[in-house]
């Protein structure tokens, strides 16, 4: 995934705080543990958010304990134990790195991303791929649609997007099992529609330049950031908040005792941050590690 799930640290209650921090720690250790060091590098935030809500809606509390980072040996924090949900999303987040270098190789001719893939990924994606084939197989497939769609440089902003968002109401449904309701499944589904237009956004400058395929740029004539933010900026902020405003309804309807507090803030306030961001800043947005 992409990385904009992101939390509002600046208005998290300290409990949460350090309670998401755990959670992403954790996730990165178990990465290391279950895959390499070297995968630990793709730690996300939003397998990190994906974490947060199989656990709460499974209520099923993570332990936590002191420990140190790799990248700070000596001040310790909390950091919550693996267990079998992380295990699951784990997986889940290394299928979906496996299938992101092979969209980028195959839009960019990328070696860098292809040398990564084969030689960090691939192997701890064929593990992965084992035990969980059918997601792995769903994912394959709405790939290669969103390639086709590509190709034919689609114009419809929804048809592309529906593309990701279908992914991520299959991984919900993979990590959530018999807890999975309508309020969850569409909830999953509009936070993929948001998360792929965020980055669609996000790298429009970057698109035309290398001469990619971006839903919107499609018959519209760039020349800038700044003026493409401007010039689609009722668009932009219709789709972007229409996609948020689902998602926060969705969450309205989803019942859950634990982390609470982390999810409302991630949806509530950090997601708002984020597309805020994607609206006004002419360079990329730049993800910070918790």
């Amino acid at each position: 995934m992409f990385g904009y799930v992101i939390p509002d640290k600046l208005n998290m209650f300290m409990k949460d705080y350090y309670g998401y921090r755990a959670f992403y720690c954790g996730l990165c250790k178990s990465i290391g543990r279950r895959c390499s060091q070297l995968m630990r590098i793709g730690t996300t935030y939003d397998m990190t958010f994906l974490n947060v809500l199989a656990h709460a809606v499974l209520d099923v509390e993570l332990e936590m304990k002191p420990g140190t980072c790799v990248l700070n040996r000596v001040q310790k924090k909390l950091i919550c134990k693996d267990d079998e949900i992380t295990g699951t999303v784990v997986d889940i987040s290394t299928i979906l790195a496996h299938y992101k270098c092979v969209d980028d190789v195959r839009d960019d001719k990328s070696l860098s991303k292809k040398f990564i893939d084969r030689a960090v990924i691939k192997k701890h994606y064929k593990k992965a791929r084992k035990r969980l084939p059918d997601l792995d197989a769903y994912i394959k497939e709405e790939y290669a649609r969103l390639a086709l769609l590509e190709s034919e440089k689609c114009p419809s902003v929804d048809r592309v997007a529906d593309c990701f968002a279908n992914i991520m109401t299959r991984i919900g449904e993979c990590v959530l099992g018999e807890k999975y309701d309508g309020a969850l499944r569409d909830l999953m589904y509009n936070l993929g529609k948001w998360v792929y237009c965020a980055d669609a956004i996000d790298d429009a400058d970057d698109d035309f330049k290398k001469g990619k395929y971006n839903p919107f740029l499609q018959g519209y004539e760039y020349k800038d950031k700044a003026a493409f933010l401007e010039d689609n900026k009722q668009k932009l902020e219709f789709v972007m908040m229409s996609c948020y405003n689902s998602i926060l309804a969705d969450f309205d309807k989803i019942q859950v005792k634990k982390y609470e507090g982390i999810l409302t803030n991630i949806l509530w306030y950090g997601m708002l941050n984020s597309t805020r961001e994607l609206l006004r800043r002419t360079e990329k947005c730049k993800k910070v590690r918790i």
